[in-house]
């Protein structure tokens, strides 16, 4: 078989079709008779086309968390008897939903429950020594009533996923 060859469709390599030898440099010119740039074009417009099928599509359908409980940043309270209250869930992600809490001074209540799935868990803040739950689990939730007379940050934690955190503000 010499150095250059033709390809027969039907039977492979075909030495009897000569083809000129290489241009220098490797450039090739093309024999489909379609210019070379058509085939990068082809190529990018289906990488394009690719990414666009990829991509989410925002703003349409639902946007659900993986969580059963509805992924909140922060909440004020709803107000029962001169008291602000708080529902707050401990999730099985290891987050407290919502974790910023937006108060006024006062009587504060935190209501704690824990979703299916979920390990148990606490919520303490270290610096009021009166806002504490027992473990919370599932079938157990937990409330805690206190008193804050100083506007400030207070971060809450669970102790047992020491991660797992929040903040109480009081504006």
């Amino acid at each position: 078989m010499s150095a250059i060859t033709g390809m027969s469709p039907m039977t492979g390599p075909d030495d009897s079709v000569k083809r000129p030898p290489p241009r220098p440099g490797g450039l090739q010119r093309r024999r489909t008779g379609v210019p070379a740039t058509t085939g990068t074009v082809r190529v990018a417009v289906s990488v394009v086309l690719a990414i666009l099928v990829a991509l989410p599509l925002g703003g349409c359908g639902n946007s659900k968390t993986t969580s059963s409980a509805t992924a909140v940043s922060s909440a004020t309270p709803k107000i029962e008897n001169d008291t602000q209250v708080f529902d707050v869930v401990g999730t099985a992600s290891l987050q407290f939903t919502p974790a910023t809490l937006i108060a006024k001074p006062g009587k504060i209540t935190v209501n704690l429950t824990v979703e299916r799935g979920s390990p148990p868990h606490n919520f303490v803040i270290s610096t009021i020594p009166a806002a504490r739950t027992n473990y919370a689990t599932t079938d157990t939730p937990r409330s805690v009533t206190f008193t804050v007379d100083q506007p400030g940050q207070y971060p809450f934690i669970c102790t047992i996923h020491p991660n797992m955190r929040g903040t109480l503000i009081i504006s």
